[in-house]
């Protein structure tokens, strides 16, 4: 999910920061210019890091910024198909569950929680399984994997990304404890 990359780019250093020291200038450009964009192929740029190669400046008539050509470091976010992910619930609504992964919110929908039934308790803003009772809410941390990813470079806010918890390994993370130990408590009585 999160990567170092190195990048190109340009830095636009307008007339008013001409003074102050170049690297520090190209930085701040840097991070005007690329931090929250969201690239298809890259993810989204969640910070830039720090140039490294600044090259010569240039300078376009009838502006008065200086242009250079940078290399530098970036910090992106990408979630890739199939990734496991750990998150936090932070919104429940009757269709299912937004989890906070990253610059990014995926969506956990109620097929895709367990193999039982679900419900929505709208009182208690939670979802709840008709068999075993469990139940999810906001602040619940998760653990589930990556089944579509669409980022949409125009409206970052409208890209989507799409999870599951139905399989083994995947559910909120207390189930997983509880299974954890039930497993550990079946060993230790067959011995």
């Amino acid at each position: 999910m999160y990567k170092k990359m190195k990048l190109k780019g340009v830095a636009r250093i307008e007339p008013d920061h001409l003074g102050d020291p170049l690297e520090a200038a190209v930085e701040t450009s840097l991070r005007d210019k690329y931090e929250a964009v969201v690239d298809k192929s890259l993810g989204t740029i969640v910070a830039v890091l720090g140039a490294d190669d600044i090259g010569e400046g240039h300078i376009l008539a009838g502006d008065g910024s200086i242009y250079y050509e940078v290399n530098f470091d970036a910090l992106v976010f990408k979630p890739e198909m199939q990734e496991i992910i750990e998150g936090e619930v932070v919104e429940i609504v009757k269709f299912g569950a937004f989890l906070s992964l990253g610059p990014f919110d995926g969506l956990l929908h109620v097929s895709q929680i367990t193999n039982e039934y679900i419900s929505y308790d709208e009182k208690n803003a939670r979802l709840v399984s008709k068999e075993s009772n469990k139940s999810l809410g906001e602040g619940d941390k998760v653990r589930a994997r990556v089944i579509a990813v669409s980022l949409n470079e125009k409206e970052p806010r409208e890209s989507k990304i799409g999870l599951t918890m139905r399989q083994t390994g995947l559910g909120r993370l207390e189930w997983l404890e509880a299974n954890t130990s039930e497993q550990a408590n079946v060993e230790a009585e067959a011995k």
